[in-house]
């Protein structure tokens, strides 16, 4: 088991990022049958974000001034799309079985809630934290079962592949005061995979292909813009299994050598039946398929989701109008990067955009048509351990009538792996 995935919940994928910028080893110790490892990053960035709002709301926006259409400037010293993290993880083998647990924590720097119209930050102020993982796992030649919370499977190779993931990106009304994270490439590009109650099955490898499989706790619906269903109106209750819990499942293909890469597609599911008559139940459900090449020091990545009633920016946001249809939806974004030969330092930019349809049914042509951004960083490894960061992002929100909500941050700061 490889304890970079306690810094992000999925094996390899961000150690892909970490051993590019050339971290350091994990602290172990042996405790009697059982190792336990320690490792994470604390990370912290000045940013200064300028919101032009336009002459109306975009519900359910995330460049800054969407939700109050009010222009402002702010600067705070605050935490990027990757939260702070201490992981903890132990594990043994017993005979050709491999057992292991991990818990990890999150804390934010900035004392502000990260909630929209919340307080500034003042005396006696607690910063945000979480604990996103808590899991127990083991595996063997069959493969891996997981059983926990962890970063859910749709979704999760995007956020993995963002760039932003060492940075800040998007910072949105949604994380104004600083909060946990920032939205990185959220909501603009992906739907967020986020941190989920699951039983996953991993298979071992046949070749490069390789397959997971989930049971997900589910979810509720979230009226983010203030026009759509929300929980209140729906349940996740149903009589048979397939309908009370969510399924994610993802296929990979992934190779090596002077031009290595990844391809894969996922999918996500859920039943959602009505506490209210008249309405029946839906499923939401939405795929996505997306590829990450490399060679002599450049990287591309290109994704692209789809979705019926998934929503945007995470599972559920939006998913369904006031009446309970479901809304459409679907994203994408390309990326490139190259890593300069000796200094290590990687400069990239990447263009992005996520879009939610109208039904026919809406009530208000202020809802949110579609989140786009464009990102440029820069990404220094002033040691095996250290990054120095400088980003510049630029975030529109347009809804269906038109209105529209720009937000630029520069963010600058550093990101320090143990």
């Amino acid at each position: 088991m490889n304890v970079r995935r306690a810094i992000v919940g999925c094996a390899g994928a961000l150690g892909l990022t970490l051993a590019s910028q050339g971290a350091g080893a994990f602290g172990m110790m042996d405790v009697g049958e059982w190792k336990v490892e320690f490792s994470g990053n604390v990370n912290g960035f000045l940013s200064n974000v300028d919101c032009d709002s336009g002459a109306g709301p975009v519900l359910g926006g995330l460049a800054c001034g969407s939700l109050v259409p009010t222009d402002y400037k702010d600067t705070n010293i605050r935490t990027g799309l990757l939260p702070s993290w201490l992981g903890f993880h132990a594990e043994r083998t017993e005979g050709s079985t491999k057992y292991g647990v991990t818990i990890g924590f999150q804390p934010g720097i900035d004392s502000n809630s990260g909630i929209a119209g919340a307080p500034i930050d003042g005396g006696l102020g607690l910063n945000s934290s979480n604990f996103r993982q808590v899991f127990l796992e083991w595996s063997g030649g069959w493969g891996g079962i997981k059983i926990g919370r962890d970063l859910g499977i749709f979704g999760s190779d995007a956020i993995l592949s963002d760039m932003t993931l060492l940075g800040v990106g998007t910072v949105s009304d949604l994380t104004r005061g600083g909060g946990n994270t920032s939205l990185g490439r959220i909501g603009v590009g992906y739907i967020y995979a986020d941190w989920k109650g699951q039983i996953q099955y991993s298979s071992p490898k046949f070749g490069g292909f390789s397959f997971n499989l989930a049971i997900v706790d589910p979810w509720g619906l979230v009226n983010l813009s203030g026009v759509s269903t929300d929980a209140g109106a729906f349940n996740q209750e149903a009589p048979d299994l397939l309908g009370s819990n969510g399924w994610e499942g993802k296929v990979n293909y992934a190779w090596e050598g002077d031009f290595s890469g990844k391809v894969w597609a996922s999918f996500i599911y859920q039943k959602i039946e009505s506490a209210t008559d008249g309405v029946g139940s839906e499923s939401a459900k939405g795929f996505d398929v997306g590829a990450k090449v490399g060679f002599a020091g450049f990287e591309g990545v290109g994704y692209y989701y789809q979705g019926d009633g998934v929503g945007t920016t995470d599972f559920l946001f939006d998913a369904m109008d006031l009446a309970g249809n479901m809304r459409d939806s679907d994203g994408y974004y390309v990326q490139a990067t190259y890593k300069i030969p000796g200094a290590g330092t990687k400069i990239g930019a990447s263009w992005g955009q996520s879009k939610l349809d109208l039904t026919s049914t809406d009530l208000t042509a202020a809802l949110l048509e579609k989140n786009e951004s464009w990102v440029v960083g820069i990404y220094h490894p002033m040691t095996s351990a250290l990054n120095l960061v400088l980003e510049y992002t630029q975030t529109k929100s347009t809804a269906h009538n038109g209105n529209e909500a720009k937000e630029s941050a520069i963010a600058i700061g550093a990101i320090l792996f143990y």
